[in-house]
């Protein structure tokens, strides 16, 4: 499979074809998609936690977009228009669909070719990542960050004995529900409650 980089060019365009949005699997939440999406909303976050998402099960303190009916449609799929609802603040890997990253850091793809146009112009990894909205570029280093911190927060957890469920719950709302939407430094905020939760882990985790 052909690796791309950011200068490849490739046939994708949308042609309302449904695939981004249902069938999809598990579309993974950052605590920063959970705040912009909140405000693009005009809900509150702890009201579009409990409408719009789910815990992932087997992975802790993660978190997903609902799925509804037997399609495994993404909640916040809009009928009417055959598109996403919330275009301009969509996740990351809704951004970067069909492409999947391959090493995010570097910048690095491979298709996964659900969507094959013939009749389209071929255009750049980075015009299709990029778009208007600059999605990509704006949050590629936050998105970064959260990586490194749920890959070491999820196998720290996974040895820790002396942890219980609401101790979990009450990271879990650390992470993704002590927020004020009303300030511009969502990311600042988000790094902090980061930093939080990584004390408290390592503090477990010594007394373990």
């Amino acid at each position: 499979m052909d690796i791309l980089t950011l200068k490849s060019k490739v046939k994708l365009g949308c042609i309302r074809c449904e695939k981004c949005c249902i069938y999809r699997g598990d579309i993974r939440l950052i605590p920063y998609n959970a705040c912009k999406i909140s405000k693009y909303l005009g809900i509150p976050i702890k009201e579009f936690i409990k409408q719009y998402t789910d815990r992932l099960e087997n992975n802790k303190l993660e978190l997903v977009l609902k799925t509804i009916k037997t399609e495994k449609q993404c909640i916040l799929y809009d009928e009417k228009i055959k598109g996403c609802s919330i275009h301009k603040v969509k996740p990351m890997q809704c951004v970067m669909f069909p492409l999947v990253p391959e090493n995010l850091k570097r910048d690095y793809f491979y298709n996964s070719n659900q969507c094959i146009l013939k009749d389209v112009k071929e255009i750049t990894v980075n015009e299709w990542v990029n778009g208007n909205n600059k999605i990509y570029s704006r949050n590629k280093k936050i998105y970064l960050e959260w990586i490194r911190f749920i890959e070491w927060a999820q196998e720290k957890l996974n040895i820790l004995t002396n942890i219980n469920s609401d101790e979990l719950d009450k990271l879990y709302k650390i992470l993704f529900e002590d927020y004020n939407l009303n300030k511009w430094n969502l990311k600042s905020q988000m790094r902090k409650n980061m930093f939080k939760v990584e004390r408290f882990i390592i503090n477990k985790y010594k007394n373990q």
